[in-house]
């Protein structure tokens, strides 16, 4: 009979093929990413399910999140961008572009309702905006130009 791993730490490479597997990876295909035999994939896998007390891959990867070996990470998108800010993080450059993109939807919406749905929900409105996405009026000015003679 065999000894119980259970409660036992994993090793980072348990933990590498948990993370491929929680990203939808195949044992074959995590052994090409990881430079690895498919068999020492597997393996790693079973002894990780193994330690974790878990009942299939699925568990294992949960359990992994609940205990804080994996983070649930989010790229590319505003709730990624939150994440690296929340962390204390620079976001990455994916994140800022998710962020952007996120402000520009949000700044289109905000038009949209003050044309009073008018716009075509497709195509933005262009001009100057303001950080908040209004149209800004022309700039006024207060004080004459100066006389570059005087």
């Amino acid at each position: 009979m065999r000894a119980t791993r259970q409660g036992l730490p994993l090793v980072d490479r348990e933990v590498q093929v948990l993370a491929l597997i929680a990203k939808g990876g195949s044992y074959a295909e995590i052994a090409v990413e990881l430079h690895l035999a498919r068999a020492s994939v597997k393996n790693y896998a079973h002894s990780a399910i193994k330690k974790l007390g878990a009942r299939s891959q699925a568990h294992a990867v949960h359990l992994a999140h609940l205990s804080g070996i994996l983070r649930r990470e989010r790229h590319g998108d505003h709730a990624g961008f939150v994440a690296h800010t929340r962390r204390g993080e620079e976001p990455c450059g994916a994140c800022w572009a998710g962020e952007r993109e996120y402000r520009a939807e949000l700044r289109r919406k905000r038009l949209q309702e003050a044309a009073g749905g008018r716009l075509p929900a497709s195509e933005p409105a262009r001009g100057d905006r303001d950080g908040r996405g209004a149209a800004r009026p022309p700039e006024r000015r207060t004080t004459p130009p100066r006389d570059p003679a005087a």
